[in-house]
């Protein structure tokens, strides 16, 4: 946090104001780059790929698509009708619990500054059993990353249903 360049400075800023803690601001610097900051109005709709089952916890969830991103990874990686969970996970640099198999949708309830960054490559340590109990043993796996991910204040969201 000491040697930061001018875009991530604007970050920390803005993260800052948001409300977020040193550790989150830390984990949202290191997750991506080309910070911006973007106002965004009442009543905008931001997106996050999750569980089927299990909603983003609006509190503590950092990582959301905005309208352009979300309709960018649907260009992508929706086709005839099925998302390509594991194309939508590597791109947006997923960790290994999120299954990509649900979209939770929020809305912006009070203009704010976001931080706009583009997703960094990521790497996790993942593990295959069957039923029969045959394992590959632990795996590294590389997600490239590349897409757009926005970040705003818990407190200026609310859950939309469906």
């Amino acid at each position: 946090m000491d040697d930061l360049s001018e875009d991530e400075k604007v970050a920390v800023k803005a993260l800052e104001r948001q409300g977020w803690k040193q550790g989150k601001i830390e984990e949202i610097l290191s997750s991506g780059d080309e910070f911006t900051a973007q106002e965004l109005k009442s009543g905008v709709k931001l997106y996050g790929f999750t569980s089927k089952g299990r909603g983003k916890d609006i509190s503590k969830s950092a990582y959301w698509l905005d309208e352009t991103s979300y309709k960018n990874v649907k260009s992508k990686f929706y086709k005839n009708g099925h998302w390509d969970k594991e194309g939508v996970k590597n791109y947006l640099a997923l960790p290994c619990y999120n299954l990509a198999n649900d979209v939770n949708r929020v809305q912006v309830t009070q203009s704010t500054t976001s931080v706009s960054a583009k997703i960094g490559k990521a790497t996790e340590l993942i593990k295959y059993t069957d039923k029969n109990g045959y394992t590959t043993g632990t795996l590294g796996k590389i997600m490239g990353g590349g897409g757009h991910q926005v970040t705003v204040s818990p407190s200026s969201l609310k859950q939309l249903s469906g």
